[in-house]
């Protein structure tokens, strides 16, 4: 009886993990969304890093998610992770350091903004030398403002509800 019970139960997780795959394929294809990126603003960017360590302590202190973690097995992008619609990321500085220009840390925010990670947590919780880099204001549509600290590989997000999230 516990064997059948065993294979029973197997039997059923299975199928839900099965159903929550096709689920979330389904959703990923679903036609009609057209993903549209916010425009990347750099125009008003400076090289000045002294207030990125400071902001970064504050997100990691402050307001956390609430717990809510990332499924197994699942991925995210930032976009969806603002928890609102954002309009603009500004730019507002980079690290002199890295010698990026404008440009360079535009694209580093375009390519984490678009990326699937698979990892996030309400604090910083991994042991690997990190430099955040590049501090970005998020503009909401409704007036709201966030923000994104990156170094291009780890993020720090703080999203609609002014969460904050680790990400990599």
């Amino acid at each position: 009886m516990t064997r059948t019970r065993c294979a029973t139960t197997s039997i059923v997780i299975g199928a839900i993990l099965a159903a929550a795959i096709i689920v979330n394929l389904i959703v990923a294809q679903e036609p009609g969304k057209k993903k549209t990126s916010p425009a990347v603003d750099a125009s008003g960017m400076t090289t000045d890093r002294g207030g990125i360590p400071g902001k970064l302590r504050a997100m990691d202190d402050g307001k956390h998610c609430g717990g809510r973690t990332l499924p197994m097995g699942q991925s995210i992008t930032l976009e969806e992770l603002a928890g609102g619609k954002v309009k603009t990321i500004r730019l507002v500085s980079a690290e002199e350091l890295r010698g990026w220009t404008p440009k360079e840390a535009r694209e580093v925010v375009e390519k984490v903004w678009s990326k699937q990670f698979g990892w996030m947590a309400c604090q910083i919780q991994w042991d690997e030398g990190f430099g955040f880099a590049v501090e970005a204001v998020l503009d909401f549509e409704d007036g709201k403002q966030g923000l994104m600290i990156t170094d291009g590989t780890h993020v720090g997000l703080q999203d609609h509800e002014g969460n904050h999230w680790f990400l990599r």
